[in-house]
């Protein structure tokens, strides 16, 4: 049998799978990738077996150990978390939710930063909206295209580096034509799931914003598997009436939450944005247009020049991140030092401060493919290392005050887990 017949074989014999409502295992799964990324195996095949696996309904298992099969393959840019201080953020959603608001997260990751929280933002080009954080990162001076070299120092200097997926990830270049083809069809797969999931820089606290509701548990324990310290998972609904919503918070209706603490506990809840002090806004008060339009009401915020429904859509994503990063207590306090960074000009100086960095970096000599060589053959032994790695760093997590006991209040992003019944004596 020829190497491709084989391939098909197998590709049919997963499909078959998948349509029985199986899980796929992770050396299934190493396999699959070598199949994707093969410009033998037909485009056709490769959509079947994605739309098929969407159709069965990925677990949380099979995301993370995709996500980390992927970033595997990615350029690697070397991050030493002992020298931030322990803590890396990535602020971002999946896209696809098709509302076109401006980049609230990539605002949000400004003021974080300038609250010397270190943020490592992986992201691209526009896919499904108008404006994706690269291209609005672009309009606002700033060189997205800066070497892996340039991370670490970026990190230490700035708090911000921004991570251009295509840069990092060279085999996604393979699976362009597929992805197209996709689009085409209007299929979402697992490809509209695992882009937050696969930072090249690892950051250990993460806020991930989905495109529907149901998404938030799987991703929790997706991320949870990936071995995060801390980090929610939100979808945030367009109105009372949860019919659509964004994928980020969302000051327009109630919030689906799904939080994992540091003691590995997870909790889901839907939060009333009444409960953290915001007004209820209208979707058209947070549209966006092109890179230009939302580069503007990005500086406009971050300059306290706009205020209202815009400023709280900003404040809400950053507050998030607030406390996770241990800075803010629940949302609503997340929400109060978020609007400090802003009236005090921290945030605004943080984009000047980026912006000078990121040129600067521009003449730095660029990795040759000599230099780190992308490994295009999936490592049969690279999960089974993964998890064991994660496995004795769990055991290792000192515990946090952001546990789920920390933060007894209401307005707390997550209600904590209720006590222990005490025993009759």
């Amino acid at each position: 049998m020829s190497y491709r017949r084989e391939r098909a074989v197998m590709l049919s014999e997963l499909i078959k799978k998948v349509q029985k409502k199986e899980e796929v295992s992770s050396a299934e799964l190493e396999r699959l990738v070598a199949d994707l990324i093969d410009p033998e195996t037909g485009i056709e095949e490769k959509a079947n077996f994605l739309a098929a696996f969407h159709e069965k309904g990925e677990t949380a298992r099979e995301i993370a150990d995709l996500a980390r099969i992927l970033r595997g393959l990615a350029l690697d840019p070397r991050v030493d978390l002992k020298l931030l201080g322990g803590l890396l953020l990535d602020t971002c959603g999946t896209g696809g939710d098709r509302m076109n608001t401006f980049n609230a997260s990539t605002a949000a990751a400004f003021i974080l930063a300038s609250a010397n929280l270190p943020v490592a933002k992986h992201g691209n080009r526009s896919v499904t909206s108008q404006c994706g954080s690269a291209d609005v990162l672009e309009a606002l001076g700033i060189n997205i295209e800066m070497p892996p070299e340039t991370v670490q120092g970026a990190l230490e200097q700035t708090q911000f580096a921004f991570l251009f997926a295509p840069a990092y990830h060279k085999i996604f270049k393979t699976l362009q034509p597929l992805r197209q083809y996709l689009a085409q069809k209007g299929l979402r797969t697992v490809f509209n799931i695992i882009g937050p999931l696969i930072n090249p820089a690892r950051p250990n606290i993460q806020v991930v914003g989905v495109y529907a509701p149901d998404l938030t548990e799987r991703m929790g324990e997706a991320l949870k598997n990936m071995g995060l310290m801390r980090a929610v998972a939100v979808h945030g609904y367009t109105s009372d009436a949860k019919d659509a919503g964004l994928d980020e918070f969302s000051n327009l209706g109630p919030n689906r939450l799904t939080q994992l603490h540091s003691s590995g506990a997870m909790e889901s809840i839907d939060l009333d944005i009444s409960v953290v002090g915001l007004k209820p806004a209208n979707l058209e008060e947070l549209k966006g247009g092109d890179h230009i339009s939302n580069a503007a009401i990005i500086e406009g915020i971050l300059k306290g020049q706009i205020h209202g429904a815009q400023r709280d859509f900003v404040l809400f994503n950053a507050a998030a991140g607030m406390v996770l990063g241990n800075l803010a207590t629940d949302l609503k306090d997340g929400i109060l030092k978020a609007a400090e960074q802003i009236d005090s000009g921290k945030a605004w100086k943080k984009v000047e401060q980026v912006r000078e960095f990121s040129r600067a970096a521009s003449t730095i000599r660029k990795l040759s493919p000599t230099d780190k060589p992308v490994r295009v053959k999936v490592d049969t032994d690279w999960i089974r290392l993964q998890k064991e790695k994660q496995r004795e760093e769990v055991s290792k997590r000192p515990s946090s005050i952001h546990s789920g006991e920390r933060l007894p209040n209401p307005t707390q992003m997550l209600r904590p887990p209720a006590p222990p019944k005490k025993e009759d004596q």
